[in-house]
């Protein structure tokens, strides 16, 4: 998975003392967790929610697969940014890409991985989780971004 010449959304997370261990290097899930920022950064920016709720009805996005890569050590109070690329846009479900570089100039990239989700609803009054079409006003944004 090569570095791509340019991304569909960045996303900047300092890298704080709890997401540490006692050398002052983050733990591997934390990578996770920043990644899982720039995603909701990332339908926020689109003007969309990763979960929404509506009377007995709500949606999210539940993970299908998620892989990583660990290329250096992410550190105490450094600045990462984590860049985002959707790669495949299905009916229900996406799967992007993501880069997670360190401070400086030379960006040096410290991780990188793949992410797939899928759209489902659950019907809180049947307890039943199921896979929903994408919203299609959010299927217009993916597809317009794709494109451009």
């Amino acid at each position: 998975m090569d570095v791509p010449s340019r991304f569909h959304f960045t996303h900047h997370r300092l890298v704080e003392f709890a997401d540490t261990d006692l050398a002052g290097i983050m733990h591997f899930a934390n990578f996770f967790r920043f990644v899982e920022s720039a995603e909701h950064a990332f339908f926020r920016s689109l003007g969309f929610r990763v979960h929404t709720a509506d009377g007995h009805e709500h949606q999210g996005w539940p993970r299908l697969e998620v892989t990583c890569q660990y290329l250096k050590p992410a550190r105490f109070e450094e600045t990462l940014e984590i860049g985002l690329r959707v790669s495949e846009l299905r009916n229900s479900s996406l799967t992007y890409g993501f880069w997670v570089f360190g401070p400086g100039e030379g960006r040096s990239l410290v991780a990188k991985g793949s992410c797939s989700i899928i759209h489902v609803a659950l019907d809180t009054k049947a307890h039943q989780l199921r896979k929903a079409p994408i919203p299609a006003a959010l299927r217009h944004a993916l597809e317009n971004m794709m494109a451009g």
